[in-house]
């Protein structure tokens, strides 16, 4: 777990995502201690590769802090949003983050102070040389997000579905 003053970050377990998918929200609260919006669903985006980092995990348990990163509020222990990293850092020490707040956990800060934490964790393990954010330019909230942590556009691309995409990234400083 990893905390900041308003948050507190916790690696999700392929059991907690089980959850999170099949809609058992007992069972969810039980295994991460927070409250989730109802309906019961995904974080905004991250639907879709869940499953896949689900049975990731149950075959490299290891791998827990690359993946799925809860965000729930210190005060209210309501679960906001998902930080999420795509795996182990490459050969060249890249790795990338991702992030998807509630609608009812935006706007408030909260996607900024979740990401610098976790940027500055990634950066505290061995290997990590940079951080990657994608953000496609019409996406503005996630564009603030990479730009607040210190990311730097580096690149574009297009992609079919959701036209140009931007790539930020922030490389590890001396001292850091």
């Amino acid at each position: 777990m990893h905390s900041t003053s308003r948050l507190e970050l916790a690696p999700m377990s392929a059991d907690a995502i089980d959850a999170l998918l099949s809609g058992d929200s007992e069972r969810l609260r039980s295994l991460t201690s927070a409250v989730f919006p109802a309906p019961l669903k995904p974080p905004p985006y991250m639907a879709e590769a869940l499953p896949a980092v689900r049975n990731r995990l149950r075959e490299s348990p290891s791998e827990l802090h690359w993946w799925n990163w809860l965000v729930v509020r210190r005060d209210t222990r309501e679960a906001i949003g998902s930080v999420a990293f795509a795996g182990r850092p490459d050969d060249a020490g890249a790795v990338l983050i991702g992030y998807a707040m509630y609608p009812g956990g935006e706007g408030s800060g909260y996607a900024t102070e979740a990401t610098q934490a976790l940027v500055e964790w990634a950066f505290t393990q061995p290997g990590v040389r940079v951080v990657r954010a994608m953000a496609p330019v019409w996406n503005t909230p996630a564009v603030h997000v990479a730009e607040k942590v210190g990311m730097r556009p580096v690149g574009s691309y297009e992609d079919d579905e959701v036209g140009e995409v931007l790539i930020y990234e922030t490389e590890r400083t001396v001292g850091r």
